[in-house]
């Protein structure tokens, strides 16, 4: 099931941010118990590896957090799909709160990413609203991304076109509150004929042979939403992005 909404792209800007800008636990408490040993097995996706982390190391790797308000991105040993370690966004219904994570260190002119990783959502968000896995973006634009639906749990493929609409795609799929799931968006990005492939749990959900999107070029992946008060709790583990 397919529906168009119509947009201003205005809406999927990523806007000047104020605020606090962290990375790390809680102040007075005891840092994550990660597992610097632990190894894990990516799959080999194509292109150059831009991140390959189960955050063991105690570090985002090349990915820049962001946090405003009383939202917040961490590290966390309270949750971990492998290891001792994974990273939590926490957002709240409060105005201001914000917390995503980007990694924009895709080489220039990139067209095809692979983004794969694995979330669990541990709380729900505000009611008709979503929770964003990932995120992928041209410059300020955000051109697609997946996420869950605070109402249902259904999950959704949202896609900009270049006439300042979204589409959203339903992908079939529930994804539970509390459990690992897997997620891989893979797009190659050619303006009306640009091609996505999205798996979940290792199943084929969505693939297309052309889609008409807004981009030629992809810039940056995003975990997370850049606006405020898209509540949440999100944690992610054993994540890869290549691009080329």
């Amino acid at each position: 099931m397919k529906r168009a909404i119509r947009l201003g792209l205005a809406a999927a800007l990523v806007g000047g941010m104020t605020g606090l800008f962290s990375l790390g636990s809680t102040a007075g408490s005891a840092a994550p118990a990660c597992v610097p040993s632990a190894a894990m097995h990516y799959d080999p996706h194509p292109g150059v590896t831009i991140v390959q982390t189960s955050f063991e190391d105690g570090t985002l790797d090349n990915f820049v957090p962001a946090a405003a308000g009383t939202g917040s991105v961490t590290l966390s040993s309270d949750q971990h799909r492998s290891g001792g370690c994974s990273a939590h966004l926490h957002v709240t219904a409060d105005a201001g709160s914000l917390a995503k994570m980007s990694s924009t260190a895709l080489p220039a002119g990139s067209k095809e990413v692979y983004a794969d990783g694995w979330f669990k959502v541990a709380t729900p968000g505000l009611f008709r609203n979503d929770v964003p896995y990932f995120r992928f973006f041209n410059g300020p634009v955000r051109v697609m991304d997946v996420l869950r639906d605070n109402i249902d749990g259904q999950m959704w493929l949202r896609i900009a076109a270049p006439d300042d609409t979204f589409t959203y795609t339903r992908l079939g799929r529930v994804a539970g509150l509390g459990a690992w799931h897997h997620l891989e968006l893979h797009a190659v990005a050619g303006g009306p004929a640009s091609t996505i492939d999205v798996r979940f749990d290792d199943q084929l959900l969505y693939s297309s042979s052309t889609v008409n999107t807004s981009a030629r070029a992809l810039t940056g992946v995003q975990v997370g939403a850049e606006h405020a008060r898209q509540m949440g709790d999100t944690y992610l583990d054993d994540v890869s992005i290549t691009a080329s």
